[in-house]
């Protein structure tokens, strides 16, 4: 597959007089990080491989459903391809849509499985991601200036209230929390202590902070004029997914009892994993 990088800067504007316009809103995907500045065109095209491959494509696609029947938001909507995209005013940074834009997958759960992927099978064939530091999970996209109602949409989603006619069954505890807010080359530059107390002012009372061992994390990125959020787990430095990492083994010896080289192996995704 070819790829095409738009920058997403009208060619008569100069970007640095300009402020960088925002991603699109609809947009649903990773904001992806490369070690080195000058190689973020490449990590991006190695995590739109992963995600095009066709056999990782079969595990999250729900071919059973005509397309007439669909209802958004009930009914999965599968992505058919991943794009990357440069964001404007983020060089050190490159955004990997997928797309169709309605499409309904978990972003959260193609990240982790892509990460525990990666690590599993070595840097070898279609799994390399040699330019790859990190795979953000986003859910939604908003201008940086509309962070409080991107926030608050992320939250009533993920975070409904709990009333006090609702059954609570025996032993069940509400998900923890922590609010985590990054910034990629922004484009206003937020002091992080104040968006955290103000995202986390905005869950309900019913959900208790937790800043050293939480449940669920509210990832809130910023980079170039585009605010980009998620709720993921296990993003604290001593759990699995410590801040989506995503790691290229050097060992391409066979796995023992298999026979195959290690980059030839494909497991399905671990759906079960995710709640």
């Amino acid at each position: 597959m070819s790829y095409h990088l738009n920058n997403g800067v009208p060619l008569q504007l100069d970007g640095n007089d300009t402020a960088p316009p925002p991603l699109p809103p609809w947009l649903k995907g990773f904001l992806v990080t490369s070690k080195k500045r000058e190689d973020v065109a490449a990590a991006g095209r190695e995590i739109a491989n992963l995600c095009n491959d066709l056999f990782f494509k079969l595990a999250y696609d729900d071919l059973g459903v005509p397309a007439s029947m669909v209802k958004p938001g009930e009914t999965e909507v599968p992505y058919d391809f991943a794009e990357p995209l440069l964001i404007p005013g983020c060089p050190g940074s490159v955004f990997v849509a997928l797309r169709p834009d309605n499409n309904t997958v978990n972003v959260r759960m193609i990240a982790e499985d892509l990460i525990e992927e990666a690590d599993k099978v070595g840097a070898a064939g279609w799994t390399k991601t040699s330019h790859v530091q990190r795979l953000i999970p986003v859910e939604r996209v908003a201008p940086e200036a509309d962070l409080d109602r991107l926030a608050a949409t992320i939250i009533d989603e993920h975070f409904p209230r709990v009333r006090a006619t609702d059954d609570v069954k025996p032993g069940h505890k509400l998900p923890t929390f922590r609010v985590h807010y990054e910034e990629h080359s922004a484009a206003l530059h937020l002091h992080k202590i104040d968006v955290e107390k103000k995202v986390a002012d905005m869950v309900p009372s019913d959900y208790e902070v937790n800043l050293n061992d939480p449940t669920l994390t509210i990832l809130v990125s910023v980079a170039g004029g585009s605010c980009m959020m998620s709720v993921v787990k296990g993003y604290a430095s001593h759990e699995k997914f410590h801040h989506f990492h995503i790691h290229s083994a050097s060992d391409l010896s066979p796995k023992k009892g298999t026979g195959m080289p290690a980059s030839s192996v494909w497991t399905q995704p671990g759906r079960a994993q995710a709640a």
